[in-house]
Formats: structure tokens, sequence, C-alpha cells
């Protein structure tokens, strides 16, 4: 009887979600940067891992068709399954610009994905909590679907930081953590 008790404890306790912390947990090392030269495009961006945060910064280029720049990570199929919210902490001088935290379920291109997305409104630290229901629905940067059902969540396996704004010019985010509950 007290190893069930003991087992149930554990599971009550065990914490869902996922926690992605560039501070504390030097995160930064498992996402690699995608821009839009995979496509022909001239974006440039890079990353720099901080004692607590990553930068992500770069330009973004409308010449050769482009226009994006990205940092991906995979994370484990299933990973998001029961999580309602994202929270994430960042600060960025780029109070002009829109950027994007994409779900995807598939390698193709072309599949459709879901896409949170934000302006930052200060250059100081600012953390915000969204609801995973309300990240759209996108084909190639276009929107086609109003809300993400949560069962889609079960296929998620890779996560992207990524500016497709359509504006050409410098950008720069500094993220502490993404947090998926």
């Amino acid at each position: 009887m007290k190893q069930l008790f003991f087992i149930v404890t554990l599971f009550m306790s065990t914490t869902l979600g996922l926690t992605i912390d560039f501070g504390t947990e030097k995160a930064g090392d498992d996402w690699r940067i995608v821009n839009d030269g995979v496509m022909g495009g001239l974006s440039t961006s890079k990353t720099t891992i901080l004692e607590d945060s990553i930068v992500f910064n770069g330009e973004v280029s409308l010449e050769n068709n482009g226009g994006f720049a990205s940092i991906r990570t995979l994370i484990t199929a299933g990973a998001l399954s029961d999580c309602k919210t994202m929270t994430m902490r960042f600060k960025s001088n780029s109070t002009d610009r829109t950027f994007g935290v994409s779900l995807k379920n598939s390698q193709q291109y072309y599949i459709p994905y879901y896409k949170y997305t934000f302006t930052p409104k200060t250059t100081e630290w600012t953390t915000i909590t969204v609801n995973l229901s309300d990240f759209k629905h996108y084909r190639i940067s276009e929107v086609i679907g109003n809300t993400m059902p949560i069962k889609a969540l079960d296929d998620v396996y890779n996560i992207a930081l990524i500016i497709s704004d359509k504006k050409a010019g410098n950008f720069n985010i500094v993220i502490d953590y993404i947090k998926f509950e």
C-alpha cells in the first residue's frame, strides 16, 4: 500500500509541459538557424548565448523573394500534448517588428503549421502568456485558419522563433525562456 501511495504521489507531483530555459539550462545549443537562403533569399541571422538568455538578431532582406529568419529546435513529439498555455520572457529593441513562435508537425514546408505572432511593446523585459488555442493555422506565412485544435499538439515536434513580417531591416530579440504548461 505504501508503494501505491508513493507512485500516486510521484505521478501527481510530476510537472507536465516543456520549459526551454536559455539562461539557467543554456538550452540555446539545441537551436539551429534557418533563414530564407533555403529558398534563395538573402536574410542573415545569428544567435549569441549569454549567461542568462539567448540573443537572436540579424537582418531580413526581401531580395530574391526572401523575407524571413528563424531559429528552430526539435522536441519529442507529444511533449506538448497536455499543455494549454505558452509563457515567454523576452526583450527587444525591435518594437516596430513582428515575431512569431511556430509549432510544426511536419518537415514539409508546404504543410500547415501553427503560429502565434507578437510585437514587442517596450525594450524592457516582458513576460507574455498566451493560450495555445490562440495560435493561428498558417501555410507558407499566410493565415489559413482561425485557431489550433488542441489535438494538433500531439504531433508537434518542432518549435521555432521566426521573423517574417515582410519588412526589410535589422531585428533583435533576447529570450530568457519559453514555457509550455
